[in-house]
């Protein structure tokens, strides 16, 4: 009897998110939409800000900011030069919440980098990094942004 409480016991402790020193991996998929705003000059060069929120899932074997919601304001130039880059508030299903910041190459929405800037609650002292990037997508309402994104990486919690 005591073997089957101690196996139960260390089931329910390795299924178990812990909060101190713990790592592991960051695999989210979601979606997003903003309100855009563009300025552009007779010969097409320009830029865009963006200020939008959107929903997310954890996909695969990880569970971090399973259903969370993030909020982003970002900007970028125009025709396809330099960077995408901004700050996203990811905020968690028990309204702790972490703050990133990113950088994608225009030429290339697939393929950005980002990396926590600092938390709350258990998230406090966060750090991460990884891949992200987005794929645009058909809005249906003028003036407005859509697009699929993703974040793929690693995190730590501060012991």
């Amino acid at each position: 009897m005591r073997k089957i409480i101690l196996a139960l016991i260390l089931t329910l402790m390795s299924s178990t998110t812990f909060a101190d020193g713990h790592s592991g991996k960051i695999d989210l998929k979601g979606f997003f939409a903003a309100d855009a705003k563009f300025l552009f000059n007779d010969k097409g060069v320009g830029t865009f800000i963006y200020d939008g929120m959107g929903g997310l899932m954890a996909m695969g074997s990880s569970s971090f900011a399973d259903s969370s919601s993030q909020y982003c304001v970002g900007a970028g130039s125009i025709p396809g030069k330099g960077v995408e880059m901004g700050h996203c508030t990811i905020k968690f299903i028990n309204d702790d919440t972490a703050m990133l910041y990113f950088e994608i190459p225009i030429d290339n929405t697939m393929g950005g980098k980002f990396e926590c800037l600092g938390g709350t609650g258990r998230y406090e002292g966060i750090t991460c990094s990884g891949e992200t990037g987005y794929q645009q997508i058909k809005s249906a309402v003028e003036g407005k942004i859509q697009a699929t994104n993703y974040y793929k990486g690693t995190y730590t919690l501060k012991k």
